[in-house]
């Protein structure tokens, strides 16, 4: 059993919990991301393409509603080591077409029999011992496309509310935070090229007013996190 088949059921609330401070809840957090993966694939102009998406660590599947939407020409799929989260997202996505979910053994080879044109990886890493970052690339680069894009978002160490917020959830009891320079590294490290960042989410709800500037700010460092778009 892994750490998230014991908080599969409890999830949504206790991730609810944690980001009250922001004024946001969690569905504001899972969209972002996709919203921030379709703007840069909006600019490189195949967004509306049919694409192959990955959600590597897809958890209870919180994700691919947004996919969908965002993507409606897109065949999804959602991988996770969680059996519990896995059955969990079938369920909440059974209404939706062309998105499937499926599991891998922890520590064992992902599943490469598709290419796909986006690999989406959202707060996973932290959770995944050091020693094995490398050889997790290493397999998703086999996996991409050529000129597809890799997009991996964490939370920023740099950021102390970030961390403190990290530091009181039950689910991150394990969670080492990745600091920027090093995700940059390993991403170059196991082949990928075209390494870009962006840091995000620089304001709770009560200034959303200031959300423009977040684009921006995206070469600040201070945002509560980042994320890098990496190409083949």
């Amino acid at each position: 059993m892994t750490e998230f088949d014991r908080y599969a059921l409890e999830y949504e609330q206790m991730h609810a919990d944690n980001v009250k401070p922001s004024g946001y809840d969690p569905a504001y957090f899972d969209e972002y991301k996709v919203k921030e993966i379709h703007a840069r694939l909006q600019e490189a102009g195949v967004a509306d393409s049919p694409l192959k998406i990955l959600n590597f660590g897809c958890g209870i599947g919180k994700s691919e509603p947004f996919l969908r939407s965002y993507f409606p020409n897109a065949m999804i799929m959602g991988i996770d080591v969680s059996v519990e989260s896995v059955k969990l997202a079938r369920k909440y996505n059974a209404h939706l077409l062309n998105v499937e979910f499926d599991t891998f053994e922890e520590g064992g080879e992902i599943p490469k029999q598709t290419k796909y044109d986006v690999i989406f990886i959202a707060n996973v890493f932290h959770h995944i011992p050091f020693k094995f970052h490398l050889e997790i690339l290493e397999q998703l680069h086999e996996i991409i496309a050529e000129n597809g894009s890799l997009f991996i978002f964490e939370h920023n160490p740099h950021n102390p509310l970030t961390v403190r917020t990290i530091n009181r959830c039950p689910f991150d009891v394990d969670a080492v935070l990745l600091y920027p320079a090093y995700t940059g590294k390993i991403l170059r490290q196991s082949g990928f090229s075209k390494v870009k960042r962006r840091f995000t989410l620089f304001f709770p709800k009560f200034l959303k007013f200031l959300l423009p500037l977040e684009q921006k700010l995206k070469s600040v460092p201070i945002g509560a996190q980042y994320y890098f778009q990496a190409k083949k």
